[in-house]
């Protein structure tokens, strides 16, 4: 019972692609490293507190986890029993959000413009690009993680994301004012959790806010959904923070193009309802004017 036998069985399962799909087998392949073989039921529980308390990870993300490691246990339920291990949790036994993490807390917008004024002046270039795109989009921070050169395509200027929380992978407009900020971070460069993670707390010890438990990028994404939220649509808002919010069923929605083909090659566009969102949105926007 090795783990590449357990993660292949694991992946045939699956019907997400790209980097949805990389998501899945990464949390896939994660646990397995920490259970080594061994699936009891204080070894799962260890699993959990150990993504609360080494990553920080929030109990969405500690839910999301969980349910994967359900499924890769289902999936290989006749190897695992074969061994001795049966799922040690009964339906909804799983991991619950706490009361004290259903609303947590938004960064104040006040504390936000100090951040972008201070990283454009003094920043690295991954910490004006990757503040720029948490501030302009509310990324998550695994969607952060998961950027690469084919994502951000400054010539198209269109910024492609693979949402994290089960909702449409969007390809977004990229405003004018944060372009030179995305063009001198190099993409193609691979980065960790633990590196998005690092430089949130450089751009806190930047502006001299003290670290407090909760508040992240995450933080952020709260913020831009909270002030935005008087001045759209909800569909539109739903959109463009990438909640999920269609069924599968809806074919005009599925049939939706991002990506072109031409006699000049592929391009990415927004077009449709995506491009009058984003428009919209990119007019109510409550930070895109202190990157100027």
């Amino acid at each position: 019972m090795d783990n590449n036998t357990l993660l292949e069985k694991y992946s045939k399962g699956l019907s997400s692609s790209g980097k949805t799909r990389t998501l899945y087998m990464r949390f896939a392949e994660d646990f397995l490293n920490y259970a080594d073989g061994e699936f009891s039921r204080g070894k799962i529980d260890g699993y959990i507190e150990h993504l609360r308390n080494q990553h920080e990870y929030s109990d969405g993300s500690v839910n999301f986890a969980f349910r994967v490691a359900r499924t890769l246990f289902t999936r290989n339920g006749d190897v695992l029993k074969e061994a001795g291990f049966e799922w040690p949790y009964r339906r909804g036994e799983s991991p619950q959000i706490r009361e004290d993490r259903i609303q947590a807390p938004a960064l104040d917008p006040d504390t936000i413009e100090e951040a972008i004024v201070a990283v454009k002046e003094d920043g690295s270039p991954e910490e004006k690009a990757f503040l720029a795109i948490s501030t302009t989009y509310g990324l998550r921070r695994v969607e952060m993680v998961e950027l690469d050169e084919h994502d951000v395509r400054l010539k198209d200027r269109t910024i492609h994301i693979a949402t994290a929380k089960h909702g449409r992978e969007r390809t977004h407009l990229i405003p004018e004012i944060i372009v030179p900020y995305l063009a001198g971070y190099d993409f193609s460069q691979k980065r960790s959790d633990y590196f998005i993670f690092a430089l949130w707390y450089r751009i806190e010890y930047r502006i001299d806010f003290p670290h407090i438990n909760q508040v992240g990028w995450h933080s952020i994404r709260r913020t831009l959904n909270t002030l935005l939220e008087p001045h759209v649509s909800r569909n539109t808002l739903n959109s463009f923070m990438r909640w999920k919010q269609r069924t599968s069923s809806d074919m005009s929605f599925r049939y939706s193009a991002i990506k072109f083909v031409g006699k000049q090659g592929e391009t990415t566009k927004v077009v449709g309802d995506a491009l009058t969102g984003d428009n919209q949105v990119f007019k109510a926007h409550p930070f895109l004017e202190y990157w100027s």
